[in-house]
């Protein structure tokens, strides 16, 4: 049975039951509150229509879990880990007007540097370009810097020489004939398999930056492939990616309805079923 978006209401319903005490959502029922599925909750009521009342208590738990070097990390109790959260922190504060909050994010995103290493020629990579890792002192990786790559652009700042290095870096990481993986492009001289969701992520990071036609077998790809994609991230990043450059994702839009009304409440997540709703919203958030 076919899903239409009238159902939204209650995809929202569903996803605000998940909202605890503290004003955070768990990325699975029965967990204690974390960033990811709170901070994308905030955008997803957002881009519903909610009323501000209903967001309050989301933004008001990520302001607290920011650190005073601006960073966000994954819940409070770990708040030095999974700092590439703060990308997503800050495009939310940035969305909701939080200007002292956006702005701390804002430095230290552009503080955080990726490990680099010399070229080699063996390599098909270029490990001298600088990216953003998942945590301080480490590689750069495809999904922390498309994330940070989106926060620069929301905050008008593209052309940043942080913002710039970032495109190059993802550009550099796509799959020659399509896609990305999480990190190289090819092992041992071997193409390595495209994922959906960084494909369909990487696919709006590098919105409005530079000739779209470096980016048309990716996007062919994810057009032509979108009625097989299985899960629910996958989906969402697929229509969100072939929406930001106005390709038909509607293949992609159906599926992912029937996939988020027929979800049962052990495989419910919480951040990617707030991704779904955003990208079923047609509104973009994500793109400047």
């Amino acid at each position: 049975m076919e899903r239409s978006v009238s159902e939204t209401p209650t995809l929202v319903g569903r996803l605000r039951s998940f909202i605890l005490p503290d004003g955070g959502l768990p990325y699975y029922r029965g967990n204690a509150s974390a960033a990811e599925p709170t901070l994308l909750t905030a955008l997803a009521l957002s881009v519903s229509g909610a009323p501000a009342e209903r967001v309050k208590p989301l933004l008001d738990w990520a302001q607290k879990l920011q650190t005073p070097d601006g960073s966000v990390g994954v819940d409070p109790g770990h708040r030095d880990q999974g700092v590439w959260l703060t990308a997503q922190a800050a495009i939310v504060f940035h969305h909701f007007g939080l200007a002292e909050n956006a702005k701390r994010a804002l430095d230290f995103l552009l503080s955080l540097r990726s490990v680099t290493a010399p070229k080699d020629p063996r390599l098909r990579q270029d490990d001298t370009l600088t990216g953003w890792p998942w945590v301080r002192g480490t590689f750069g990786w495809v999904e922390p810097t498309a994330w940070s790559l989106i926060a620069l652009s929301l905050f008008g700042l593209g052309g940043h020489a942080r913002a710039e290095e970032g495109v190059r870096f993802l550009l550099d990481r796509q799959i020659p004939s399509g896609g990305w993986n999480y990190g190289n492009p090819a092992l041992d001289g071997t193409e390595l398999l495209p994922f959906w969701d960084t494909t369909g992520l990487a696919l709006v990071a590098l919105h409005g930056h530079g000739d779209p036609k470096r980016l048309g077998a990716s996007l062919e790809l994810m057009e032509k492939n979108q009625e097989k994609i299985e899960s629910l991230s996958g989906l969402s990043w697929a229509l969100l990616g072939l929406d930001s450059y106005g390709r038909d994702g509607g293949r992609a839009r159906v599926k992912l309805l029937n996939v988020m009304a027929s979800l049962r409440d052990e495989e419910f997540h919480a951040g990617n079923f707030a991704l779904g709703l955003i990208a079923i919203s047609g509104i973009k958030v994500l793109i400047p």
